[in-house]
């Protein structure tokens, strides 16, 4: 379910009719300008794309409604009302429908391209960092500081796009099987040794940044606080809650641990950078496997395109039994025709009249089918004892649940002190699965309260727009806007 105030309708156009994407590119360079239907129409004409004047305004009305397009509200100077209604019969693209469609046409034309990935956006992210390091966030110009912090993350948003594309389309490759010539030549003599060279760049880089991190992880709050600057800010700042501004990445301290994550290990948790790396080492291994399938003959002419293709030509030169031939030998598809035994009456269910296709499948010893007899052999199995593994599971149910209820206690005591203590992340999760039940009885309505009991636990939420109640937890705080939460035990 989409968000509230998000219009998902402007996409629909995309799987619709061809000519609402030859409209919007009319509309699209433009910049803006108010277009009638006749003149929508002309200039299809003039790209090659003859519509009725009719099914334009049709078009575009459906477009309005999805919201792509408006009507324009200026009429401008008018003698008659006939001018007023030509007037008003004009359309313009929106702000949506013009990012919309430059999102739309840039992956269509981009979707079979091979993206260069750029690794000299690496030194401007280190760049950008020493920068930072060499400030004193405490006491340098915000303004300065929000300067330095766009330098690291642009440089880092870019870089992630391009090599998440390229390693993707890297996974996309490894299980191709359709090479032509000129493919092979691109993966065999380019694309291979492209991404050693690459990898063992992005491996010498990945070491300073890292290390960068670690000298400004310590400072990241005050940056994110001092460095708050423009649009965004101004707005939080005049407490204007109801205006929604798209805020700058690295303006939260979630943006900083992102960017930590790409560069930066942790116990049981490689960086992005040696995922990404060690994905497309094992991409390419693979890649490197299925060329040496197609280079066994020195040529790319083996490869499974051309045995399809030349499949595909037996069957449309074949008739209908030969086709039956042929499929039979290419895909073991065999007739359904079958012989068998006869099926005494406790152990066959349906009648020997049944066809095979509507008759369920048949039931055949494993003697039957291995040996040929249905002659038992061998001494029966002992009947194993499974004391200590059931000890070891009642024992380890024992464990959980003391643990959990030793959360629940926490929680309860947490909750007794207005939630000024820090919870665990056990504690957390209990409190997460009461309050989503509470919230989910509160429901979508006119109720000013939901409550739940569970597991010796009650929490009840109740509507009070303007409060907030903060929970500290070991990841930070919880917020909750406008509901007022009370945990106490049941009664």
């Amino acid at each position: 379910m989409s968000a509230p105030g998000i219009r998902t309708s402007v996409f629909a156009y995309v799987t619709e009719s061809p000519d609402y994407r030859a409209i919007l590119a009319v509309f699209a360079g433009t910049f803006f300008a108010e277009l009638t239907p006749a003149e929508v129409t002309a200039r299809l004409a003039e790209s090659g794309t003859a519509l009725e004047e009719v099914t334009v305004t049709q078009r575009l009305e459906q477009l309005r409604e999805w919201g792509n397009l408006e009507v324009s509200a200026s009429v401008g100077q008018v003698g008659t009302v006939e001018d007023y209604y030509r007037r008003r019969n004009r359309y313009l693209i929106t702000r949506v429908g013009q990012e919309v469609h430059d999102v739309v046409e840039g992956v269509l034309a981009q979707v079979d391209d091979v993206r260069d990935v750029s690794l000299g956006r690496l030194e401007q992210l280190r760049a950008g960092l020493e920068t930072l390091t060499v400030l004193d966030a405490a006491t340098a110009p915000p303004d300065r500081l929000a300067e330095a912090v766009r330098a690291v993350f642009d440089a880092h948003v870019a870089f992630s796009a391009e090599i998440t594309q390229f390693f993707a389309a890297i996974n996309q490759w490894q299980s191709r099987f359709d090479l032509d010539e000129d493919e092979f030549a691109f993966f065999s003599e380019v694309l291979v040794g492209y991404v050693g060279e690459r990898l063992e760049t992005l491996r010498r880089a990945a070491r300073p940044i890292a290390g960068l991190l670690a000298e400004v992880a310590p400072v990241v709050g005050t940056i994110v606080e001092r460095a708050a600057d423009g649009l965004a800010a101004r707005v939080a700042a005049a407490g204007l809650s109801s205006v929604r501004v798209r805020r700058e990445p690295g303006a939260a301290e979630a943006d900083w641990e992102n960017l930590a994550s790409w560069f930066v290990s942790a116990p049981g948790r490689p960086s992005r950078v040696q995922t990404l790396e060690r994905d497309a080492v094992d991409a390419v291994r693979t890649l490197t496997q299925n060329l040496t399938r197609l280079s066994r003959t020195g040529t790319a002419g083996s490869s499974r395109r051309v045995d399809f293709l030349r499949l595909a030509l037996f069957f449309a030169r074949s008739d209908a039994a030969r086709a039956h031939e042929l499929a039979s030998a290419a895909f073991g598809m065999f007739g359904a025709r079958h012989l068998g035994g006869a099926g005494g009456d406790d152990t066959d269910p349906v009648s020997s009249a049944t066809s095979w296709w509507d008759a369920p499948v048949a039931t055949v010893p494993v003697s039957l089918r291995e040996r040929g007899d249905t002659t038992s052999r061998g001494r029966t199995s002992r009947v194993q004892d499974r004391t200590q593994e059931r000890r070891h599971l009642l024992a380890k149910r024992a464990e959980a649940e003391k643990r959990a209820a030793a959360a629940r206690a926490e929680l309860l005591e947490a909750g007794a002190g207005g939630f000024s203590a820090r919870l665990s992340e056990p504690a957390l999760r209990e409190l997460q699965r009461v309050l989503t039940r509470a919230v989910a009885d509160l429901g979508a309505g006119t109720a000013s309260s939901g409550s739940i009991t569970l597991d010796g636990v009650r929490c009840e939420v109740r509507r009070e727009p303007g409060s907030t109640t903060s929970v500290p937890t070991h990841a930070g705080a919880l917020r909750i806007e406008g509901l007022v939460m009370t945990v106490e035990p049941a009664p």
